[in-house]
């Protein structure tokens, strides 16, 4: 009876010995693996800026500023802001030229906007002046995932496009990859244009001159300019009344010829009476 039990016993303590064996091996395999695996855990979080505004990131920041200024010479106070903006390799987004006014719109590197407005406000008398800031750290941060998760994607169909084998499939797997491939560049595009604005500041920049305004408003000509609006304003009035009055004018005006007609007959009745 012992002896049926021993081969029993020997294939217990081989199964045992595989399975630690196994079981060693998996852990060693393991712990070769996880030095790789935390080596790209970390490579992954060093470049530039970190994916968690909470581990210190620095700040994604959107800054706008507006600068209304009197000057001289409103044409050479433009010319002076144009160039410097392309001093400071930034550029010429808009210009809106009205009379003794104009306004520019620039784009310079955001890190030059402090500088840019208190250089600037010396061409002239600061008559308005402000800086924005739009904190947009978060809304790039879920851009930027949700690029690389549409990239996964957009990759997972190609790959199944290449194993494709009924044209059923390819027809199918090619109309939502168009799908996700358009909502890709979508999302790039937003991430683009965001990063634009947070690496270009926009710097609104309004210049106006009074002197040439104050000599028009005196004077004979600044007073023969007002009496014509008066008189122009006194003839609309008049003309808008009378053209209030002329409907009831005209249906009172038949009535009263009747009127009229009537009384000269009845005038004329008596004197033939007479």
């Amino acid at each position: 009876m012992r002896l049926r039990w021993i081969p029993v016993v020997l294939a217990a303590g081989l199964l045992a010995g595989c399975s630690s064996t196994s079981t060693s091996a998996v852990d060693s395999g393991v712990a070769s693996v996880a030095p790789e695996s935390q080596r790209s855990s970390q490579f992954a979080k060093t470049p530039g800026r970190s994916a968690d505004p909470a581990a210190g990131q620095q700040r994604e920041v959107v800054r706008t500023a507006d600068l209304d200024l009197e000057v001289d010479d409103v044409a050479a106070a433009s010319a002076e802001v144009r160039r410097r903006a392309e001093a400071v390799h930034g550029y010429l987004e808009q210009e809106d030229g009205y009379r003794s006014s104009t306004t520019l719109t620039v784009r310079i590197p955001a890190a030059e906007l402090d500088r840019a407005l208190d250089d600037l406000s010396g061409l002239g008398r600061v008559t308005a002046r402000s800086l924005r800031a739009q904190d947009v750290t978060d809304q790039l941060v879920d851009t930027r995932s949700r690029i690389e998760s549409q990239q996964a994607s957009v990759q997972r169909l190609r790959d199944l496009m290449a194993r494709a084998t009924t044209v059923e499939d390819v027809v199918s797997i090619e109309s939502e990859l168009t799908t996700r491939e358009t909502d890709l560049e979508a999302l790039q595009r937003q991430e683009a244009s965001t990063a634009n604005q947070v690496q270009l500041a926009t710097l609104r920049v309004g210049l106006a001159t009074t002197s040439t305004a104050t000599t028009e408003e005196t004077g004979f000509l600044a007073g023969l300019a007002a009496g014509w609006r008066a008189l122009t304003e006194a003839g609309a009035a008049f003309l808008t009344a009378a053209g209030a009055v002329l409907p009831f004018a005209a249906v009172l005006a038949v009535p009263a010829a009747a009127l009229y007609v009537l009384h000269r007959r009845k005038k004329a009745l008596k004197a033939s009476s007479l």
